[in-house]
């Protein structure tokens, strides 16, 4: 009895946490829609890509994610607190909804990962080749926001624009978003961001990747614990719900 109460203090200390990390993915979603500088660089990673999602259905996913969090948060709060068998048990299938879930999106981790590494280089590379000057189209707006943002030119620097008709036309004249200051009104490539723009941009997914990693082992684990509790506390209540 006494392990029984004790478990029932920890799954509503547990779900605390849990509704409020729900709290935390809505607020993350909710800015990711508003935040206009990243669109660009969302829409640019997923030119020819079979895995970059759109921006805004980043907003979106972790908006739905936060919302089943909250719930299934609220849901463990109160059915430890009511010692409810119908509330624990609709927590215990939502929260091994929620780890499935979780397991879906570490395989397409996996998958993103695999792209990242052996496409997505390749793909920027080869579309920085018809970079039109004269005439930008989408994909030479997004570039151009990307690298005056980051503070790089090309993907692996200026040298990735040698071989584009319109910088040999213009005299060797690079798109004036790689200087941040341009000499007699054009960019060269003494003035030139000296990174390129995938060096940078991989350096930032990388490190908000381990971040997303620890986080997500950590809220794992924290499921599987309150589960565990959940089906503890559940089994060792005696008495019939009652809603009066």
């Amino acid at each position: 009895m006494a392990c029984c109460l004790c478990a029932k203090y920890f799954l509503l200390f547990f779900n605390l946490i849990i509704w409020l990390s729900g709290g935390a993915f809505l607020s993350c979603g909710i800015l990711v829609l508003y935040r206009r500088d990243l669109h660009e660089l969302f829409a640019l990673l997923s030119y020819d890509s079979d895995y970059v999602p759109s921006f805004l259905n980043v907003g979106y996913v972790l908006i739905g994610i936060g919302a089943l969090v909250f719930i299934v948060g609220l849901l463990g709060c109160c059915g430890s607190v009511r010692e409810s068998r119908l509330l624990l048990g609709l927590y215990v299938f939502f929260i091994i909804l929620v780890m499935g879930g979780e397991l879906v999106v570490a395989l397409y981790t996996v998958l993103l990962g695999v792209e990242w590494d052996t496409k997505l280089e390749r793909t920027l590379q080869r579309r920085l080749l018809t970079y039109n000057y004269s005439m930008p189209q989408r994909f030479e707006y997004d570039l151009d926001v990307v690298q005056k943002q980051f503070a790089c030119c090309g993907i692996h620097g200026a040298v990735d624009y040698y071989e584009n008709m319109d910088y040999k036309i213009s005299g060797n004249r690079l798109p004036s978003s790689c200087c941040n200051d341009l000499f007699n009104g054009a960019c060269i490539e003494a003035h030139s961001y000296r990174i390129g723009c995938f060096t940078t941009i991989n350096d930032s997914v990388q490190y908000y990747a381990r971040l997303i990693v620890a986080v997500g082992i950590g809220i794992a684990l924290l499921e599987l614990t309150a589960l565990m509790m959940a089906v503890c506390v559940c089994r060792n209540t005696k008495y019939d719900d009652e809603f009066d």
